[in-house]
């Protein structure tokens, strides 16, 4: 069964229950299933009971994502992404807020290069993308790798599924930075709870402000929600893993 994602801003009025009426009538037309995914609630529900989904599209800017699924999901995709543009946001259209000052540019957010030792090489790219942000310099970068490796060697930081959180917190970093590994093919990344395709990499000076620490919590907090993480694990545009990542920092 084919999958579709399309993921938006609500506007400065949501979405009124008139354009979501039209929303239900359009995918009438389709036999896919399409529901509605609000990423701040961390709650979905099913396109077809409009009462369901005013609570969830009627905040102001609330980020959220069609899920489209059925054999015409791609036809229903090209529909609906056109109904998106007229109604809501597309991701370069808001820039939501975040209570303190985070660095993840595009040019943070990539795919593996390769190698032989998946964790170890995932690690190394994500370290250099984090000298790239001026979170560290290039020479601090292999004692930012060890420290990585060191908390890993601790547990493997595999959160929810599919997602590792490799993370530390040290007197050489600058400012609170993130990076993001995606890789094509899961692979092992020596935890129980299975192997991983997206490697967020999060650091953070010590000692950091209080405000950064409770948005962090509550990144950590979405990484053990199983539709925020397959909302990570499909998203394929840096543009679209950014939105999902600053959303749960909020």
């Amino acid at each position: 069964m084919l999958e579709r994602r399309i993921t938006f801003y609500c506007g400065a009025a949501g979405l009124p229950s008139y354009q979501l009426n039209q929303l239900k009538k359009l995918t009438g037309y389709f036999q896919s299933q399409v529901e509605l995914f609000n990423v701040s609630q961390l709650t979905r529900a099913p396109v077809s009971q409009p009462l369901k989904m005013l609570s969830l599209a009627n905040k102001p800017h609330a980020l959220c994502q069609l899920i489209i699924n059925g054999s015409d999901a791609e036809l229903a995709n090209l529909v609906l992404t056109d109904f998106i543009a007229q109604y809501a946001l597309s991701l370069t259209q808001y820039t939501p807020s975040v209570p303190f000052k985070i660095s993840l540019p595009l040019t943070s957010i990539g795919w593996a290069d390769g190698g032989e030792n998946h964790k170890i090489d995932t690690i190394t790219q994500l370290s250099q993308m984090l000298v790239a942000q001026q979170a560290i310099t290039s020479e601090q970068q292999p004692a930012l790798k060890q420290a990585l490796l060191a908390r890993e060697n601790v547990s493997a930081t595999v959160m929810g599924p599919g997602i590792a959180l490799p993370h530390v917190m040290h007197e050489m970093i600058a400012k609170p930075a993130m990076a993001i590994v995606c890789h094509p093919q899961a692979i092992d990344w020596g935890s129980s709870r299975g192997n991983i395709s997206r490697a967020v990499a999060m650091i953070l000076p010590k000692p950091p402000q209080k405000v950064v620490i409770m948005a962090f919590a509550q990144f950590s907090k979405c990484l053990l929600n199983e539709d925020y993480c397959t909302a990570l694990t499909l998203a394929q545009q840096p543009q679209e893993l950014k939105a999902l990542i600053i959303e749960a920092l909020r």
